[in-house]
């Protein structure tokens, strides 16, 4: 690879968005929004009316000719750089500028990671370059230098850089863009074949935006199914805040089949703003937190749980910290809850060290405004794993975690084994999914010295099931999280033990 750097700006990029339906307004808004700007945007469209900006070139392309108008206009361009949008794609804040920043050595393709949103506008999944079979849902920005002309030799043949941005800067609806997405396929067809190619990552970005301003309306979002015995410590532990702006409590009603609703009516002597959501025609605790942010009032979310006990300086720290961080997460303490098991006490977010920190998804709030951006929660991780797959996503798409130590939450740990085995079975299949989606951002296995030894514990303190409880305990723990990796590295295809 070449040592030669130079400086690039947004200025040396052209945007080409496709639009062959006509509707381009997502991607050319968003884009406009980018600071700096891009130099030119040309919008290749089979119909619809022209665009309101003066600044967009108009492109008329004939039916099924789209792909092949947005080659043309690359080729045509006259900055350094051209990147491929489809029209209804929206780029997050910082796009052009990370672009930029990794087209600074002599860069030929640089890729980008993709949001993938239902038309709901919740997430579908994550792309992340670079293995990515045909570079399907990729985000792309070519050398235009690099570009074979219409009936000519491709151009280039020294040695260029692959970069991928490992982040999150494009939010592309499923199944959309079959043109757009040829076209830039195409435009990197024609740089591979013009240039060898040496990979490399993009090194790290500067600090992510912050909202910096104090939310208006809190609305607490508390996912329940049949926790008729828990749910009323928590409300009353609610009804106890020391928080003392506007606020709302949403419980969201997952299926019970007890007394939830009753215990959640009786509450409203001591919170009046509490509402009730259903969420009865889908199990799982990110549909449950999905629906309840669609109703929330708030511009900030909290979440907690119902088996849990909130401090009440609890929503107080959470919303003090909110100006400086997109998402927060809060401690944990198990002392009162669960006295008896201190040595499972969850590590604060800053002594985490699994690739990202991430909050809890037991005690966390976040922008409303965020959310969407990011498309929720993922529902399909079940039992687990939804709360890092936030955090990472939030993470990736230019945003600030935050950290609340005195937003703390009496946490509840499992007491019988069936239940303990299933929840750690379950964190086990969820990691394993994690890897899949993450590892192209940095997210690593375990090494083969670790996962032998972990399995040679597991087998040489067997007998600790004949022993104490708590040996029993410990080593149900550990044996049902290793034999979850198992069954995640079948169903994800990859290898997570």
């Amino acid at each position: 690879m070449s040592a030669r750097t130079s400086t690039v700006s947004a200025a040396d990029f052209t945007v080409v968005v496709a639009a062959p339906e006509g509707d381009a307004a997502p991607a050319l808004r968003s884009v406009a929004r980018q600071s700096p700007p891009p130099a030119a945007v040309v919008l290749v469209t089979g119909g619809g009316p022209a665009p309101e900006a003066a600044d967009v070139r108009l492109v008329r392309a004939a039916p099924g000719a789209a792909g092949d108008a947005c080659t043309v206009a690359a080729r045509a361009a006259r900055t350094p750089y051209v990147a491929f949008l489809q029209g209804r794609d929206e780029v997050l804040p910082g796009w052009l500028e990370q672009l930029a920043r990794a087209a600074a050595e002599d860069a030929a393709l640089i890729e980008c990671g993709v949001l993938r949103l239902r038309e709901s506008g919740l997430i579908d999944g994550i792309t992340l370059p670079p293995e990515v079979p045909g570079g399907a849902d990729v985000a792309y920005a070519v050398r235009r230098a690099l570009l074979g002309e219409p009936d000519g030799p491709v151009r280039g043949g020294g040695r260029y850089a692959r970069v991928t941005v490992p982040r999150l800067l494009v939010r592309r609806r499923t199944g959309e863009g079959a043109a757009t997405g040829a076209a830039a396929r195409a435009a990197r067809a024609d740089v591979l074949r013009a240039a060898s190619l040496g990979s490399r990552a993009a090194e790290g970005d500067s600090e992510p935006p912050r909202p910096g301003r104090r939310p208006e309306l809190v609305s607490v979002v508390l996912p329940v199914r049949d926790g008729a015995l828990t749910l009323p410590a928590q409300l009353d532990a609610l009804g106890r805040q020391t928080y003392q702006g506007p606020w709302e409590v949403l419980v969201v009603d997952n299926g019970s089949a007890d007394g939830t609703r009753e215990v959640a009516r009786a509450a409203r002597a001591v919170l009046p703003a509490l509402r009730i959501v259903d969420a009865r025609d889908r199990a799982g605790e990110s549909y449950a937190r999905n629906r309840g942010t669609a109703e929330a009032r708030g511009d900030l979310i909290a979440f907690c749980d119902a088996d849990d006990v909130a401090a009440e300086g609890w929503l107080a720290a959470l919303a003090a910290a909110a100006p400086d961080a997109a998402l927060i997460g809060g401690s944990l303490d198990t002392a009162l809850l669960s006295p008896a098991h201190a040595d499972e006490q969850p590590l604060p977010m800053t002594a985490q060290t699994d690739f990202l920190p991430f909050a809890r998804g037991a005690n966390c709030a976040a922008w409303k405004e965020v959310l969407d951006a990011v498309g929720g929660w993922d529902e399909n991780y079940v039992g687990g794993g939804e709360d890092m797959d936030l955090s990472w996503r939030v993470r990736l798409s230019h945003h600030r975690l935050g950290y609340a130590p005195d937003a703390r939450m009496h946490y509840r740990l499992r007491a019988e084994l069936s239940s303990l085995a299933r929840q750690k079975w379950n964190y086990g299949r969820s990691g394993a999914r994690l890897y899949d989606a993450y590892r192209h951002a940095g997210f690593r296995r375990r090494d083969g010295a670790t996962v032998l030894m972990n399995w040679s514990w597991l087998l040489l303190h067997s007998p600790d099931l004949a022993r104490s409880p708590g040996l029993r305990r410990r080593w149900v723990r550990y044996g049902a999280r290793l034999a979850g990796f198992l069954a995640g590295s079948v169903e994800q295809g990859v290898a997570y033990l």
